[in-house]
Protein backbone atom coordinates (compact mmCIF):
# COMPACT_ATOMS: atom_id res chain seq x y z
CA UNK A 1 0.00 0.00 0.00
CA UNK A 2 2.78 2.44 0.95
CA UNK A 3 4.66 1.70 -2.28
CA UNK A 4 1.46 2.34 -4.26
CA UNK A 5 1.02 5.83 -2.84
CA UNK A 6 4.70 6.73 -3.11
CA UNK A 7 4.45 5.78 -6.78
CA UNK A 8 1.33 7.96 -7.20
CA UNK A 9 3.08 10.85 -5.50
CA UNK A 10 6.11 10.57 -7.79
CA UNK A 11 3.86 10.52 -10.87
CA UNK A 12 1.97 13.59 -9.66
CA UNK A 13 5.19 15.54 -9.04
CA UNK A 14 6.47 14.56 -12.49
CA UNK A 15 3.27 15.72 -14.21
CA UNK A 16 3.28 18.95 -12.24
CA UNK A 17 6.85 19.67 -13.34
CA UNK A 18 5.83 18.98 -16.95
CA UNK A 19 2.95 21.45 -16.67
CA UNK A 20 5.24 24.09 -15.24
CA UNK A 21 7.86 23.55 -17.94
CA UNK A 22 5.16 23.87 -20.62
CA UNK A 23 3.73 27.03 -19.12
CA UNK A 24 0.47 25.29 -18.13
CA UNK A 25 0.72 25.85 -14.41
CA UNK A 26 -2.37 28.08 -14.25
CA UNK A 27 -4.47 25.44 -12.56
CA UNK A 28 -7.79 26.05 -10.78
CA UNK A 29 -7.56 27.36 -7.24
CA UNK A 30 -6.11 24.72 -4.95
CA UNK A 31 -8.72 23.38 -2.51
CA UNK A 32 -7.95 23.61 1.20
CA UNK A 33 -6.89 20.56 3.17
CA UNK A 34 -9.66 19.71 5.69
CA UNK A 35 -8.58 18.68 9.16
CA UNK A 36 -11.83 17.59 10.83
CA UNK A 37 -14.61 15.15 9.91
CA UNK A 38 -17.16 17.94 9.51
CA UNK A 39 -15.01 19.92 7.08
CA UNK A 40 -14.20 16.75 5.12
CA UNK A 41 -17.89 15.96 4.71
CA UNK A 42 -18.71 19.54 3.67
CA UNK A 43 -15.93 19.54 1.10
CA UNK A 44 -16.95 16.12 -0.22
CA UNK A 45 -20.61 17.14 -0.48
CA UNK A 46 -19.67 20.26 -2.43
CA UNK A 47 -17.50 18.28 -4.86
CA UNK A 48 -20.14 15.59 -5.39
CA UNK A 49 -22.93 18.14 -5.85
CA UNK A 50 -20.97 20.14 -8.41
CA UNK A 51 -19.93 17.03 -10.31
CA UNK A 52 -23.60 16.05 -10.59
CA UNK A 53 -25.22 19.42 -11.30
CA UNK A 54 -22.42 20.98 -13.37
CA UNK A 55 -20.59 17.97 -14.78
CA UNK A 56 -23.52 15.63 -15.30
CA UNK A 57 -21.76 12.81 -13.42
CA UNK A 58 -24.48 10.68 -11.88
CA UNK A 59 -22.15 7.75 -11.10
CA UNK A 60 -19.34 8.71 -8.75
CA UNK A 61 -16.75 7.25 -6.39
CA UNK A 62 -16.02 8.87 -3.02
CA UNK A 63 -13.24 7.88 -0.63
CA UNK A 64 -13.35 9.19 2.93
CA UNK A 65 -10.28 8.84 5.18
CA UNK A 66 -9.97 6.42 8.05
CA UNK A 67 -8.19 7.51 11.22
CA UNK A 68 -8.47 6.62 14.89
CA UNK A 69 -7.58 10.14 16.00
CA UNK A 70 -9.90 11.71 13.48
CA UNK A 71 -12.95 9.99 14.91
CA UNK A 72 -11.95 10.08 18.56
CA UNK A 73 -12.12 12.92 21.07
CA UNK A 74 -8.37 13.41 21.07
CA UNK A 75 -6.86 16.87 21.15
CA UNK A 76 -4.04 16.12 18.71
CA UNK A 77 -6.55 16.15 15.86
CA UNK A 78 -6.33 14.57 12.47
CA UNK A 79 -3.09 12.59 12.22
CA UNK A 80 -3.26 9.13 10.74
CA UNK A 81 -4.61 7.57 7.61
CA UNK A 82 -5.69 4.47 5.78
CA UNK A 83 -2.06 3.45 5.10
CA UNK A 84 -0.93 3.47 8.73
CA UNK A 85 -2.58 3.43 12.13
CA UNK A 86 -5.87 1.82 11.07
CA UNK A 87 -6.31 -1.73 12.31
CA UNK A 88 -10.09 -2.06 12.16
CA UNK A 89 -11.89 -4.66 10.08
CA UNK A 90 -14.89 -4.03 7.78
CA UNK A 91 -17.42 -3.95 10.62
CA UNK A 92 -15.38 -1.44 12.64
CA UNK A 93 -14.84 0.61 9.52
CA UNK A 94 -18.58 0.67 8.91
CA UNK A 95 -19.16 1.94 12.44
CA UNK A 96 -16.84 4.87 11.76
CA UNK A 97 -17.93 5.60 8.20
CA UNK A 98 -21.69 5.26 8.63
CA UNK A 99 -22.23 8.64 10.37
CA UNK A 100 -20.06 10.39 7.79
CA UNK A 101 -21.90 8.75 4.90
CA UNK A 102 -25.26 9.79 6.36
CA UNK A 103 -24.05 13.36 6.87
CA UNK A 104 -22.63 13.42 3.34
CA UNK A 105 -25.96 12.44 1.79
CA UNK A 106 -27.79 15.07 3.86
CA UNK A 107 -25.50 17.78 2.51
CA UNK A 108 -25.50 16.81 -1.17
CA UNK A 109 -27.61 19.15 -3.29
CA UNK A 110 -29.11 17.62 -6.42
CA UNK A 111 -31.99 20.08 -6.83
CA UNK A 112 -32.32 23.80 -6.09
CA UNK A 113 -35.92 23.91 -4.87
CA UNK A 114 -35.94 22.00 -1.58
CA UNK A 115 -37.46 24.67 0.65
CA UNK A 116 -34.38 24.51 2.84
CA UNK A 117 -35.38 21.10 4.14
CA UNK A 118 -32.70 18.39 4.45
CA UNK A 119 -33.31 15.00 2.87
CA UNK A 120 -34.36 12.02 4.94
CA UNK A 121 -31.53 9.47 5.04
CA UNK A 122 -32.03 5.78 5.75
CA UNK A 123 -29.63 2.86 5.52
CA UNK A 124 -29.92 -0.86 4.89
CA UNK A 125 -27.21 -3.31 5.93
CA UNK A 126 -26.32 -5.58 3.01
CA UNK A 127 -23.68 -8.03 4.24
CA UNK A 128 -22.85 -7.53 7.90
CA UNK A 129 -19.50 -9.35 7.76
CA UNK A 130 -18.42 -7.04 4.91
CA UNK A 131 -19.57 -3.90 6.70
CA UNK A 132 -21.50 -2.95 3.56
CA UNK A 133 -24.72 -0.96 3.40
CA UNK A 134 -26.99 0.93 1.02
CA UNK A 135 -27.85 4.51 1.99
CA UNK A 136 -30.79 6.39 0.48
CA UNK A 137 -31.42 10.13 0.77
CA UNK A 138 -35.03 11.05 0.00
CA UNK A 139 -35.15 14.57 -1.41
CA UNK A 140 -37.98 16.78 -0.04
CA UNK A 141 -38.47 18.23 -3.54
CA UNK A 142 -39.32 14.85 -5.01
CA UNK A 143 -37.83 11.48 -5.95
CA UNK A 144 -35.87 12.89 -8.92
CA UNK A 145 -33.53 14.44 -6.36
CA UNK A 146 -33.00 11.23 -4.38
CA UNK A 147 -29.46 9.92 -3.88
CA UNK A 148 -28.19 6.42 -3.15
CA UNK A 149 -24.76 5.39 -1.88
CA UNK A 150 -23.26 1.91 -1.64
CA UNK A 151 -20.85 1.85 1.30
CA UNK A 152 -17.82 -0.45 1.31
CA UNK A 153 -18.50 -2.73 -1.64
CA UNK A 154 -15.69 -5.19 -2.32
CA UNK A 155 -14.57 -7.37 -5.21
CA UNK A 156 -17.09 -10.14 -4.58
CA UNK A 157 -19.36 -10.71 -7.57
CA UNK A 158 -22.33 -9.95 -5.32
CA UNK A 159 -21.46 -6.26 -5.45
CA UNK A 160 -21.17 -6.10 -9.22
CA UNK A 161 -24.65 -7.60 -9.38
CA UNK A 162 -25.85 -5.12 -6.76
CA UNK A 163 -24.39 -2.17 -8.66
CA UNK A 164 -26.05 -3.32 -11.89
CA UNK A 165 -29.38 -3.70 -10.09
CA UNK A 166 -29.18 -0.22 -8.52
CA UNK A 167 -28.34 1.31 -11.87
CA UNK A 168 -31.30 -0.39 -13.53
CA UNK A 169 -33.80 0.41 -10.79
CA UNK A 170 -32.53 3.78 -9.57
CA UNK A 171 -29.71 5.76 -11.17
CA UNK A 172 -29.89 4.84 -14.86
CA UNK A 173 -33.41 3.52 -15.33
CA UNK A 174 -34.21 3.52 -19.07
CA UNK A 175 -36.58 6.32 -20.05
CA UNK A 176 -36.16 8.22 -16.77
CA UNK A 177 -33.96 11.09 -15.60
CA UNK A 178 -30.61 10.03 -14.21
CA UNK A 179 -30.19 10.11 -10.45
CA UNK A 180 -27.05 10.27 -8.34
CA UNK A 181 -25.45 7.00 -7.20
CA UNK A 182 -22.22 6.88 -5.19
CA UNK A 183 -19.72 4.16 -4.39
CA UNK A 184 -18.29 5.15 -1.00
CA UNK A 185 -14.98 3.66 0.09
CA UNK A 186 -14.98 0.66 -2.25
CA UNK A 187 -12.41 -1.99 -1.34
CA UNK A 188 -10.74 -1.98 -4.76
CA UNK A 189 -8.08 0.40 -6.05
CA UNK A 190 -7.59 -0.59 -9.65
CA UNK A 191 -8.11 -3.47 -12.05
CA UNK A 192 -5.52 -5.63 -10.31
CA UNK A 193 -7.71 -5.70 -7.19
CA UNK A 194 -10.13 -7.98 -9.04
CA UNK A 195 -7.61 -10.58 -10.10
CA UNK A 196 -7.02 -11.98 -13.56
CA UNK A 197 -10.54 -13.24 -14.25
CA UNK A 198 -12.64 -10.45 -12.73
CA UNK A 199 -10.65 -7.48 -13.98
CA UNK A 200 -12.23 -7.11 -17.41
CA UNK A 201 -15.80 -7.12 -16.10
CA UNK A 202 -14.97 -4.71 -13.28
CA UNK A 203 -13.19 -2.38 -15.70
CA UNK A 204 -16.24 -2.23 -17.96
CA UNK A 205 -18.89 -1.93 -15.25
CA UNK A 206 -17.17 0.13 -12.57
CA UNK A 207 -13.67 1.45 -13.16
CA UNK A 208 -14.45 3.12 -16.49
CA UNK A 209 -17.79 4.51 -15.35
CA UNK A 210 -17.48 5.73 -11.75
CA UNK A 211 -15.22 8.75 -11.67
CA UNK A 212 -13.57 9.64 -8.38
CA UNK A 213 -14.98 13.06 -7.53
CA UNK A 214 -13.74 13.20 -3.95
CA UNK A 215 -10.95 11.36 -2.16
CA UNK A 216 -8.60 12.06 0.71
CA UNK A 217 -5.75 9.62 1.35
CA UNK A 218 -2.97 10.20 3.84
CA UNK A 219 0.21 8.43 4.86
CA UNK A 220 3.56 9.16 6.45
CA UNK A 221 6.91 9.41 4.68
CA UNK A 222 10.07 10.19 6.64
CA UNK A 223 8.22 11.82 9.49
CA UNK A 224 5.99 13.96 7.28
CA UNK A 225 2.29 13.55 6.63
CA UNK A 226 1.49 13.35 2.91
CA UNK A 227 -2.11 14.07 1.94
CA UNK A 228 -3.51 13.32 -1.50
CA UNK A 229 -6.72 15.27 -2.09
CA UNK A 230 -9.12 15.07 -5.03
CA UNK A 231 -12.10 17.42 -5.00
CA UNK A 232 -14.00 17.86 -8.26
CA UNK A 233 -13.41 19.77 -10.52
CA UNK A 234 -9.79 20.11 -9.35
CA UNK A 235 -7.07 17.63 -10.17
CA UNK A 236 -5.24 15.71 -7.46
CA UNK A 237 -3.40 17.96 -4.99
CA UNK A 238 -0.51 16.98 -2.72
CA UNK A 239 -0.03 18.46 0.75
CA UNK A 240 3.07 17.87 2.87
CA UNK A 241 2.70 18.78 6.54
CA UNK A 242 4.60 17.95 9.74
CA UNK A 243 3.19 15.33 12.06
CA UNK A 244 1.64 16.49 15.30
CA UNK A 245 3.89 15.94 18.28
Amino acid sequence: MMAHWIYMLSIYIFLLNVRISMGLANLPQTPFLPTQPQSIVRQAASAVSRAFTEGGLNRQTVRLPLSDTMYGDKEEGFVADRAIGWQGGPQETYRFLSPMASDLLRRIETMEQTGGLPPRVKDQILLDFDGSALFTAECPAGPLGDVQALLQPNTDGYYLDTISSIEEQFSDTPGKSKRLFLLVNPAWRDRSSWGFFGGAKAQKLVLDRYETTYALDQFVVRGKKVSLLKAWPNDWCVFLTPLET
